[in-house]
């Protein structure tokens, strides 16, 4: 008769032995994927600020470059120190192309070697690239449209900083250097949501003239791309040339500190102050139209 007793008594303790093993399991479970995500959350923001911090670099070696004396050597090492490198260094090995067959008076034929063009240290084409994590991590759909959408918010943002440098004759020719941060742009008129960018460009010219009427053959040159179809403008740029002394310091006067800020994308006044300062004042007949 007592051991009856027992057995049914310890029946509600097995019970609560179960459910307190499984709301401890449920707690170790939460707590797991708490620290996954703030785990997961800091080395993005960690990574971003890393990224930012190079890219500042790189502006702040841009400005003290004198972008009318440079040359190969001055290029190379600006370009090499922040990461980048000879866009023909990434083509793959060939054979010289034999050419057209040449007969002479004889009959006898001969051919004139022609060599694939490669970087040489008076025409080479160099460029770089300074980005964050997200963008590489392939997302597609609802995911992507999530990512890029919630995670501005805490601070991890997606965006890329680029130049392209060319030499010809041994002298910078040209330049293109910007910063875009990629944001989910809201539905459009196929009721997709986007990604678009946002940012900041300068491009430089040795020289005005051109058929492309290069700064529209001013030195000094600001204005905004607005993007088709009921898009709101989303790039800034600047056109300088190599020239121009001061304006061109101004062009280059990037900051990127808001790329980290909370619950907003950067706006042009922060990413290049001193150009859209220019922009806005309109003086010296620099300001271009903002297309329609």
């Amino acid at each position: 008769m007592g051991s009856r007793l027992f057995e049914v008594a310890d029946i509600p303790s097995k019970k609560t032995d179960t459910r307190g093993r499984f709301r401890a399991t449920l707690r170790w479970a939460s707590r797991l994927v708490l620290i996954s995500i703030v785990g997961s959350w800091l080395f993005l923001y960690i990574d971003s600020v890393y990224q930012r911090r190079r890219a500042e670099s790189l502006f702040a070696d841009l400005r003290s470059l004198d972008f009318s004396t440079a040359g190969f050597a001055e290029v190379r090492d600006i370009m090499v120190r922040h990461g980048g490198h000879a866009m023909q260094s990434q083509l793959q090995p060939r054979l010289p192309d034999p050419g057209d067959p040449v007969i002479d008076g004889q009959g006898n034929v001969s051919f004139t070697l022609r060599y694939w063009p490669f970087c040489t240290p008076r025409n080479c084409t160099f460029q770089l690239q300074i980005m964050t994590r997200l963008p590489r991590i392939p997302l597609i759909g609802r995911t992507a449209s999530f990512f890029y959408t919630t995670l501005p918010y805490i601070g991890v943002r997606s965006w890329v900083a680029y130049a392209l440098f060319e030499v010809r004759n041994g002298k910078l020719y040209r330049s293109q250097t910007g910063v875009g941060e990629y944001r989910m742009e809201s539905p459009d008129y196929t009721g997709y949501r986007h990604l678009a960018p946002l940012g900041y460009q300068v491009d430089t010219w040795r020289e005005s003239t051109g058929l492309d009427r290069r700064c529209n053959n001013r030195d000094y040159l600001v204005g905004i791309s607005h993007g088709g179809g009921r898009s709101s403008a989303n790039f800034f740029g600047a056109c300088v040339l190599q020239s121009a002394g001061m304006p061109l310091k101004r062009a280059f006067d990037v900051h990127l500190r808001c790329l980290n800020s909370l619950f907003r994308s950067c706006r042009f006044d922060e990413l290049a102050p001193s150009a859209w300062a220019d922009y806005s004042d309109g003086g010296a007949g620099n300001r271009s139209p903002a297309p329609k």
